[in-house]
């Protein structure tokens, strides 16, 4: 995928996201190329760093960690009010 894109990766970058796509899914970890690249690109680096790839995991959830997110802190969403006012457990 780095190739189709041109963005030039470091070897411990490529590690880093080869573990993040096996702990999430390649999907994501393939949409991190683009933004990881835009954010060494913002730093004038010639290349995505691990933390590029930090940074950008830190910004844009997983499934697997929206759904985390979701559930502590469901109660302050708008459609737990909703749920309340309607009388629903």
């Amino acid at each position: 995928r780095c190739e189709e894109e041109d963005v030039e990766m470091t070897e411990d970058a490529y590690a880093v996201l080869t573990r993040i796509g096996l702990e999430t899914s390649l999907r994501y970890a393939m949409q991190l190329i683009t933004a990881a690249s835009l954010v060494a690109r913002k730093r004038k680096g010639a290349e995505v760093g691990v933390e590029d790839i930090k940074r950008v995991y830190s910004l844009f959830l997983d499934e697997s960690r929206s759904t985390q997110y979701m559930r502590e802190y469901q109660e302050a969403f708008l459609f737990n009010e909703l749920r309340e006012h309607r009388g629903a457990p």
